[in-house]
């Protein structure tokens, strides 16, 4: 495997490497990836990046959540034209069914790393289980966002202008040490260009410039078809989770928990790695 050359960033980020046996692109933590979407699915997958200590940002990307959601801002499920709005809401409105049960059982809607997580937060005994919607959101999905994972991470009230790709270059430190560690050809390799976001709405970070510049993209269930992208896909290092439109609940959740685990495992180079596997004890 062989490691991408230091980058010239004010901080210091992953390698990004090419595994030997499947020939696909890899990124090691702590490489940097913006998850579009503060979905179910969006907030899931950025924690499973957290949890592998990659530098991960969240943020809402389109405004595609319905204003009728009482007070929970643009996080969860859209319920404009996803699968709960297809299969939960249908015509009632949100606020009608705020506190009307899940779709799915309480021990489902929240992944084995969200129930870590946000024990690991409580010195007090376990939390009961979410079972209206309302919960499900506010004191599961809400939780998880507040967690040391992840907190500081969430800009739910910032959206994407456009994407486009920008060249990286290597500083004379990174080649020195490339040389230096007998790999100076490595200094030669082509880098993969990083991604950059031009943002409106809430600022991130202390310059607030406007722009985000990224590793990896995933995008998580949300539609940008507003969005201008200034490169075709499919392209390296941008992922997609889209709804599998499944028939229950339950089934469309672990299908968004399955895609989540196969991106950071082709990141990693490793297959068989799941952090959602039960552990042995």
């Amino acid at each position: 495997m062989t490691q991408r050359p230091t980058l010239s960033r004010p901080t210091r980020h992953a390698a990004m490497t090419t595994d030997s046996d499947s020939d696909l692109p890899t990124l090691d933590p702590p490489g940097s990836i913006v998850v579009l979407g503060t979905t179910p699915v969006g907030v899931e997958a950025a924690l499973y990046g957290r949890f592998l200590g990659y530098n991960v940002t969240l943020i809402a990307a389109v405004d595609a959540w319905t204003s009728e959601r009482p007070d929970a801002g643009r996080i969860g499920p859209t319920f404009q034209d996803d699968w709960f709005a297809r299969h939960w809401l249908g015509e009632q409105s949100i606020a009608s069914r705020w506190d009307d049960a899940m779709p799915m059982m309480p021990d489902q809607c929240l992944s084995p790393l969200a129930t870590e997580a946000i024990a690991a937060q409580r010195d007090e005994e376990a939390s009961a289980l979410p079972i209206s919607m309302r919960q499900w959101i506010q004191d599961g999905l809400q939780a998880i966002l507040e967690t040391d994972l992840l907190r500081g991470r969430c800009f739910a009230d910032t959206f994407v202008e456009s994407m486009a790709l920008a060249d990286v270059s290597v500083d004379e430190e990174g080649a020195s040490e490339a040389d230096s560690n007998g790999g100076a050809d490595e200094s030669d390799d082509e880098i993969p260009p990083d991604f950059v976001l031009t943002l409106r709405g809430e600022p991130i970070g202390k310059d607030g410039n406007g722009s985000l510049q990224c590793e990896c993209i995933i995008v998580a269930d949300v539609p940008l078809d507003s969005t201008e992208r200034e490169f075709d896909l499919p392209a390296d290092y941008f992922f997609e989770i889209a709804s599998a439109d499944h028939s229950r609940a339950d089934d469309e959740i672990r299908a968004g928990w399955r895609r989540i685990t196969e991106i950071y495992a082709q990141l990693a180079g490793r297959a068989e790695l799941d952090l959602y596997r039960p552990r042995r004890l």
